[in-house]
């Protein structure tokens, strides 16, 4: 478990780019609207495990439209939180 605090997830991934990982859990602030990117650079370091999954952590009453290359398989509600369970698509666009 890595904890990126007071980090850009850019430096993060850069530092770990060699490590693959089964589970990435993201907690942008509320207001970030750069999730796709986030996703994005995930997939392009080649982050995750071949059946790896993405976790996000956004507000309940948040509308995200995902790009081609993430595909929502659940979503939950936990009071104002709603968490997103995701895997990335095979590729890029």
């Amino acid at each position: 478990v890595f904890n990126i605090i007071k980090k850009h997830h850019k430096v993060f991934f850069d530092r770990f780019s060699d490590t693959k990982l089964d589970l990435i859990f993201c907690d942008p602030p509320f207001n970030n609207t750069n999730i796709n990117d986030l996703i994005k650079s995930i997939i392009a370091k080649n982050l995750l495990k071949k059946n790896g999954i993405i976790i996000l952590h956004r507000h309940k009453d948040a509308k995200e439209k995902f790009t081609t290359y993430f595909e929502v398989i659940d979503k939950r509600i936990y009071g104002l939180s709603k968490i997103i369970f995701g895997k990335p698509l095979p590729s890029l666009p």
